[in-house]
């Protein structure tokens, strides 16, 4: 069903990269990371289900999470994230349990899976567990297994803010969701006792870097406003099986450089610092089973040392690691703030038309789809 969050032309597009884009081998079926955030360890676990019900339908433009082959072998996947748990004996600062998709979608998760999955979480100790899914799959009635999950601990819904633009998120994300929907699902959560962190963008496609920095700090104000308790900050990569992909390989994308997420934090106050997080600033996979094509970066001889500044900043959110990002000094970051101030600041139309007929031509997108859908974007920017 469309409907008017739905850009036609991206979710015929994105539709066919799903359909072509392989299915994730049974043997990946578990997986988990330990790493130090927020002042203690952060556990990340995450199981295969069939996959986001979105991304199947023509989702997000950068999305990539899994797509399962339709025959998930639901007990060896329990039966190895038993196995996981029991070998984490630490106490943690933050738990996040996360499928390949929305936890709240029963589509992807259904409730018997939780129920099990709550049984096998019970003796993990943390101070926050973390769940993300959509901001459309969130309802009361799936907030309710939460609160048995680790009664002890701080809940918290991570959900796809990405952008406070619905303009954008309709035309360069092609979320299906808008920020009205966000804000129903801050409202739900909230009353179910739990908290909510919203995920926000720094490299949007069809945006300039410049403009996609102005946009993510927009984008947190935007947040808080409506409803968020937190939120994490993602540099986009270009994931294998994406439209950013697709986009990458002819030019018309690039990864931001890792001086744009600095400049973001350079741009809040102190007494907003600790609740701004970031992630996925750095590929976690590894080389031999990453699914990553191209990453954000800086320079050969800066990089490992603003990777570093930037696991401090994640291990303590806090002004003094910020200011010590801030005050890096090296060669390509003057280049690239000479480049960023050639840049747009704002929606470049006749960019954003360009490649929309040439995405449309490589995808053998209908005419008058394309001819529709550029005039519906066009009176709405």
């Amino acid at each position: 069903m469309h409907t008017a969050k739905d850009n036609q032309v991206l979710k015929k597009i994105t539709k066919k990269i799903y359909d072509r884009r392989p299915r994730m081998p049974r043997d990946e079926r578990t997986h988990y990371r330990i790493e130090r955030a927020n002042g203690g360890l952060l556990c990340d676990l995450w199981f295969l289900t069939r996959g986001c019900m979105h991304d199947a339908g023509g989702g997000c433009t950068m999305c990539n999470y899994g797509k399962g082959d339709g025959v998930i072998e639901q007990e060896r996947m329990l039966d190895e994230l038993r196995s996981l748990v029991q070998r984490l004996p630490w106490e943690f600062e933050d738990f996040l349990l996360t499928p390949s998709g929305s936890m709240l979608d029963e589509r992807e998760v259904p409730r018997e899976l939780r129920e099990k999955l709550k049984i096998i979480l019970k003796d993990v100790k943390a101070r926050r567990f973390i769940i993300e899914t959509r901001a459309d799959s969130v309802s009361g009635e799936g907030l309710e297994f939460l609160k048995d999950m680790m009664p002890s601990a701080e809940t918290y819904v991570e959900i796809g803010y990405e952008s406070g633009n619905d303009w954008i998120l309709r035309n360069c994300i092609n979320k299906g969701t808008d920020t009205a929907s966000f804000e129903r699902a801050a409202r739900l959560i909230h009353r179910a006792g739990a908290k909510v962190t919203a995920n926000i963008a720094v490299g949007i496609p069809f945006l300039s870097e410049r403009a996609s920095i102005g946009e993510a700090v927009s984008s947190v104000q935007k947040a808080f406003a409506q409803g968020a308790d937190s939120v994490v900050l993602f540099p986009y990569h270009v994931k294998h099986g994406t439209l950013l992909e697709a986009m990458y390989q002819r030019g018309w994308y690039q990864c931001v450089s890792l001086w744009a997420l600095a400049e973001v934090l350079s741009r809040f106050p102190e007494e907003m610092l600790e609740q701004i997080q970031i992630s996925w600033y750095k590929d976690y996979f590894g080389e031999d089973r990453s699914h990553i094509f191209a990453s954000p970066g800086t320079c050969g001889n800066c990089q490992k040392d603003v990777i570093s500044l930037l696991d401090a900043y994640r291990e303590e959110p806090s002004a003094e690691a910020a200011g010590r990002l801030a005050a890096y000094v090296c060669d390509c970051r003057a280049a690239w703030r000479d480049r960023l101030q050639k840049q747009a600041e704002g929606i470049e139309w006749q960019k954003v038309e360009t490649i929309y007929h040439g995405l449309a031509e490589m995808y053998g997108i209908d005419r008058q789809i394309l001819k529709e859908e550029l005039s519906i974007m066009k009176t709405t920017i």
